[in-house]
């Protein structure tokens, strides 16, 4: 017995060694699972502060360098994670083997800060102060930037109005300035993006547990605007700001604050770096932010086959050579060109990941130059099936219209695409991101098909896919979906693209717009930017409907402010096809001889 015990000791003490060895050894083990350069440095203790704010408020801040030497080219990260501050903290740990310093800060009111935290409105004032602090510091060599995903992007964005010369890059990843077009397309409010948000933030910490049960509720809930406190169980005015302002007319989306943080890209006077996923939340606004950036022709555009937290998809999943979000080894890259003076290894330009085709190109621009290709919906009656109507390059000489049923009770469910985010919820089931296969929709009532011939040879849509449909409704308002699906020759369907729009905000109105009921009329809009290889043989599928939930909120069908309606009515939708009066256009790369 003796014996056994003491080998029992020896094999725990073993463990635990090897435990101790793995946490201490833990950057260099991820650094060569990564592949990334060797250290150049060991680090040094951290060191604590209280930044003080203008307004007297402290913010809890930690400060990493190198063990010897200095001062160093520092990096700012300010998080609000509270649940993912030590996944955060490494990354400071890594940068300082690298001859960083870094300096981590928890945002006002998240982590150890003082104050009351509400998403972005202080956050230029305190990024401002913190980098002035910074400057003042003996460990920074006068080369300061900036790096963070999602919300840690966003304190860079907002801070970038109002940067001392000392900074001289940041690296915002997974995020857009432009606030309202990410939270409403054509004024239906992203669900599963921003009310599943709401189910984590409630306030001070991350929500765990309850977080995917209080948000399936919350979907639901009518009156939306009361979700705060009849379902999260706390006041959350930003949030409830958030869904009483669906025109880009609003005053809220018209403050300066707002106004001032959605123009920086076009003022901006140092080169970035941004990285986006196509399945991300952000990335339709995001690349509205690279096409109006000043700095564009000195800075670089990565986009991958990511969603917001960096996984892959269900269909067609990331391969082997995709890499992860955070792209450590370019953005290393960059960072020692800007902070160190160091040769930059990529250029400027626009590196895209193709998830069909799997593979990275390299570009000076994005979108690049293509052709339109029209395709016409047409054989109305047949859209009802699974057969499905035609998608046809001529408009047809035949006018038809095709009916169907909304209910808002019943919607068409979210599966795939891009602008999830509730799939990360710890105890919420909820509808797989990125590319899925797409079973189970052409069977719905509800849902229209239209189906094109097979391609005869690999093409690349790269860009921005606009839609066309003619359309009547028996309601004052209602919306319209699109989604573009590859046909794969066995019968598999997986997803590309998806949209939806309003009667109220069709096309690109910023305030809404009446309608009366059962007139036809044309409503234009666009689904988000995507780069998509159709292989020879495959055919596209578009499929017409008036609900995408949760991704989107289901409409009431009913005119005035969806967060106010306390019910709903079912909608007689018509669609007109034939003669030129719907379509999809999709943009087909052109490339040169």
């Amino acid at each position: 017995m003796r014996r056994a015990l003491s080998i029992l000791g020896i094999l725990i003490a073993l463990v635990l060694l090897l435990g101790v060895g793995a946490w201490f050894g833990r950057f260099e083990l991820l650094r060569m699972r990564e592949g990334l350069p060797a250290f150049t440095h060991a680090a040094g203790p951290s060191t604590q502060h209280r930044v003080a704010m203008p307004d007297g408020i402290e913010l809890a801040t930690e400060v990493y360098t190198p063990a010897d030497g200095g001062p160093w080219p520092t990096v700012l990260i300010r998080n609000p994670y509270q649940g993912f501050d030590f996944f955060v903290r490494d990354w400071c740990g890594r940068l300082v083997r690298y001859g960083y310093a870094c300096v981590y800060q928890d945002v006002r009111g998240q982590g150890a800060s003082e104050g009351e935290w509400e998403p972005l409105v202080n956050e230029p004032d305190d990024g401002s102060a913190t980098l002035r602090w910074i400057v003042g510091q003996d460990f920074q060599d006068g080369h300061i930037g900036m790096i963070g995903p999602s919300y840690l992007a966003a304190v860079q964005w907002a801070a970038a109005g109002d940067l001392p010369p000392e900074v001289k890059t940041f690296v915002p990843t997974v995020f857009t300035t432009d606030t309202y077009g990410v939270l409403y397309q054509d004024g239906m409010f992203r669900h599963e993006t921003f009310t599943a948000w709401a189910a984590l933030m409630q306030g001070r910490g991350m929500v765990g547990d309850g977080a995917g049960a209080s948000y399936a509720q919350a979907v639901r809930h009518r009156p939306h605007r009361e979700v705060d406190e009849a379902v999260f169980g706390t006041p959350m005015p930003w949030y409830r700001e958030w869904v009483d302002h669906p025109s880009p007319s609003d005053p809220l989306w018209r403050r300066a604050d707002n106004q001032r943080l959605n123009a920086t890209p076009g003022r901006l006077e140092i080169p970035i770096l941004m990285i986006g996923g196509w399945y991300d939340v952000f990335i339709g606004p995001q690349l509205g932010d690279w096409s109006r950036l000043a700095t564009q022709a000195q800075s670089r555009l990565i986009v991958g086959p990511w969603t917001h937290v960096g996984s892959g998809s269900e269909a067609f999943p990331p391969g082997e050579g995709s890499g992860d979000l955070f792209q450590w080894a370019r953005v290393l890259d960059w960072l020692g060109h800007h902070l160190k003076g160091t040769p930059l290894a990529e250029a400027p330009g626009v590196t895209s990941y193709d998830p069909r085709a799997e593979r990275w190109t390299n570009r000076p621009a994005w979108p690049p130059p293509a052709r339109a290709w029209r395709l016409h919906l047409a054989d109305g009656i047949s859209a009802t099936g699974c057969e499905g109507g035609a998608l046809l390059d001529a408009p047809g000489s035949e006018r038809d219209v095709v009916r169907y049923a909304y209910d808002p009770s019943d919607p068409v469910p979210t599966r795939g695409g891009a602008g999830m985010l509730a799939f990360v919820l710890p105890d919420f089931g909820g509808a797989p991101p990125g590319t899925t296969w797409q079973e189970g929709f052409c069977e719905r009532d509800d849902v229209l098909s239209f189906i094109s011939e097979p391609v005869d040879a690999d093409m690349t849509l790269a860009g921005t896919i606009d839609v066309r449909l003619t359309v009547a409704s028996s309601a004052e308002d209602t919306a319209f979906t699109a989604k573009l699906m590859e046909v794969l020759p066995d019968g598999r369907a997986v997803n590309i693209r998806d949209g939806i729009t309003t009667l109220a905000y069709r096309n690109g109105a910023t305030s809404p717009q009446p309608y009366l009921p059962e007139v036809p009329v044309a409503v234009d809009f666009s689904l988000w930017p995507i780069e998509w290889t159709i292989p020879a043989g495959s055919r596209l599928r578009l499929d017409i409907s008036s609900s995408d939930f949760p991704k989107f909120h289901a409409h009431p069908n009913l005119a005035g402010p969806w967060a106010s309606q306390d019910s709903a009515i079912v909608a007689e939708q018509a669609l007109f096809v034939g003669q030129g009066r719907s379509w999809i256009e999709l943009p087909v790369e052109t490339i040169d001889p």
